[in-house]
């Protein structure tokens, strides 16, 4: 690999292969490595995963550079270039990534090539499930129509009896019309916000520079019903700035730890086409 491309420094002299996972700054903190790290050790494998910051500039470059590279497993995909890999991957995507129109996961079929895949949405639907049960009935607010956004909202609106995509952008009207639920922009929420039963956050408010804001307002959130579950996909902070109002107010909630947990788990196994279970996967990066 060409680390010239790369913001970050990473020293993968000493492994045998390397898996990495791929955004503006995942240096600063992203879990992934950790996670996928804990079980290569587990393994006995001379593996790790890196971080890679890469700028828009460089992204093209640097995935031609890691398709070249023999070396260079697989990983994962973060903000903001979920999109732009699934545009490079072409044809060489999953049918699940192809209707979402983006990937979070990259890996070599069995013929060596890239592909990349999406365990976004099928992450989040787990987790949410195992706290809070079926989504049979339930009414879905989903803010935000980027990469995750658009896995969540696939995932979701499959099981839910109705959902609603918020977005300011046009491309989140043609992805809703795309999978058959409903679309609306920011300005319609206060029309709606006291119908709905799930309300997911799926935007970039609430982290990194905008740790201190939240995409609904105090006012907002009290006109939910007591009922209603929100669920913000960010997991770092732990408790956004939306959850701490919401759990002022007495609203059931839950963060992306989880979520975040079970799409690494997915991805490890592609990536790594390890004998071991998804659940002895899980088990293992559960310790982190």
């Amino acid at each position: 690999m060409n680390l010239s491309l790369i913001e970050n420094e990473i020293d993968i002299s000493h492994l045998d292969k390397y898996a990495a996972i791929i955004g503006e700054n995942p240096s600063n903190g992203a879990r992934s490595p950790k996670l996928w790290n804990k079980v290569f050790e587990n393994d006995g494998l001379p593996y790790s995963m890196v971080p890679l910051d890469v700028t828009k500039d460089n992204i093209i470059e640097l995935l031609n550079d890691l398709s070249m590279d023999k070396d260079f497993i697989g990983g994962a995909i973060a903000v903001p270039f979920k999109e732009t890999i699934f545009k490079w991957l072409g044809e060489n995507i999953t049918p699940e990534a192809k209707k979402i129109g983006s990937v979070n996961c990259l890996y070599r079929d069995n013929k060596g090539k890239l592909k990349g895949t999406n365990t976004d949405g099928e992450a989040s639907l787990v987790t949410f499930e195992s706290k809070f049960g079926t989504l049979k009935s339930k009414f879905i607010m989903i803010l935000g129509a980027g990469g995750a956004a658009k896995a969540v909202a696939s995932y979701f609106s499959a099981n839910a009896d109705s959902t609603i995509v918020i977005s300011r952008s046009q491309e989140g009207r043609k992805f809703a019309e795309k999978i058959n639920v409903n679309w609306g922009n920011w300005d319609q929420i206060d029309k709606i916000i006291d119908t709905v039963d799930v309300v997911i956050n799926c935007t970039s408010v609430g982290f990194g520079n905008q740790e201190m804001q939240s995409p609904l307002s105090e006012t907002q959130l009290k006109k939910l019903k007591k009922s209603t579950i929100v669920f913000d996909i960010i997991y770092q902070p732990l408790k956004t700035k939306l959850l701490e109002i919401s759990d002022k107010n007495n609203l059931p909630t839950l963060n992306g730890l989880e979520m975040n947990l079970e799409q690494a788990v997915l991805a490890y196994k592609y990536a790594v086409k390890s004998n071991k279970s998804l659940r002895d996967i899980r088990e293992i990066m559960s310790k982190i």
